[in-house]
């Protein structure tokens, strides 16, 4: 039986293409407004599209079964703003308190060009367990305007850079693992990701 994954639907965005590409991977997948039957599943998914103040004001109350969820050794994957509202805070639209899992401010990436869509490479900088199977650098589809910008925090697995900023694109502090991009839009190498995640899961 594949592991039972809970896709938080916390905010605005398709959360089908991640429920489909999670079930290519080999999970039993359901998409939830809600949190309290999170103990019966094997894993959390916090996808993302929108802004930090808008998810915050949804995931705040649920913050307990988050955290129990985690005291159980159970993976989170955050998928973009997924990302982000791990961290401690961002600076999108004013300061916002994020979920405090870990630590750091996500803050506007220095570009040109915002918000950032599109390709861009990922570099490898540290063993990451999502990484396995998956040839370096690589491509994967972005699209967000505000990162994790402290590159050098060893929670930090890969980089992008972009003009003259550098950003992290996957963390993992297990159990948490996310990443900036999208792999439910990159292609092979996020469907490998994907299936490093659901294994973690089982």
């Amino acid at each position: 039986m594949g592991a039972r994954v809970l896709v938080f639907k916390y905010g605005v965005g398709n959360v089908f293409s991640v429920k489909s590409a999670l079930e290519r991977a080999g999970a039993r997948v359901r998409i939830s407004t809600g949190l309290e039957d999170l103990g019966s599943y094997d894993a959390l998914v916090l996808p993302g599209v929108g802004t930090m103040p808008a998810a915050m004001s949804r995931l705040e109350s649920w913050r307990g079964e988050i955290e129990r969820h985690i005291d159980r050794g159970k993976p989170v994957l955050g998928i973009c703003l997924g990302l982000q509202v791990l961290f401690e805070e961002s600076e999108e639209l004013g300061i916002t308190r994020g979920l405090g899992l870990l630590p750091g401010r996500v803050e506007r990436v220095k570009a040109s060009v915002l918000p950032h869509i599109g390709w861009s490479l990922v570099e490898p900088t540290r063993s990451s367990t999502l990484l396995e199977g998956v040839e370096s650098p690589f491509y994967a589809y972005f699209i967000h305007s505000y990162a994790y910008r402290a590159v050098n925090s060893g929670f930090v697995k890969a980089v992008t850079r972009l003009e003259n900023d550098v950003f992290a694109s996957l963390v993992e502090s297990p159990p948490l693992y996310a990443t900036q991009f999208h792999p439910e839009r990159s292609g092979r190498v996020g469907s490998t990701i994907l299936s490093n995640f659901v294994g973690l899961a089982r």
